[in-house]
């Protein structure tokens, strides 16, 4: 189960609630597949793209900010 997505996964409980939802390019492996759910034991609720990006603090692709401009959603690297 190791690597980089190379699609959107969402991680859903055998009742189909929402745990959370990774981006393409995650990296995934059984030590942060633990910590995702150990997390969503704590909080109790979905994990947001902040609870990831607390969680994996290096992981280039949650880095990634969103701007909205004209109506329109636009990516940029975060300011280095």
């Amino acid at each position: 189960m190791s690597g980089k997505l190379t699609e959107p996964k969402i991680i859903s409980d055998f009742n189909n609630n929402l745990i959370a939802m990774l981006p393409i390019g995650f990296y995934l492996d059984d030590e942060r597949w633990d910590k995702i759910w150990q997390r969503y034991d704590e909080k109790g609720a979905s994990l947001t793209m902040e609870d990831l990006r607390n969680l994996f603090p290096d992981e280039p692709v949650l880095q990634v900010q969103s701007l909205v401009q004209n109506g329109e959603m636009r990516f940029r690297e975060p300011d280095k």
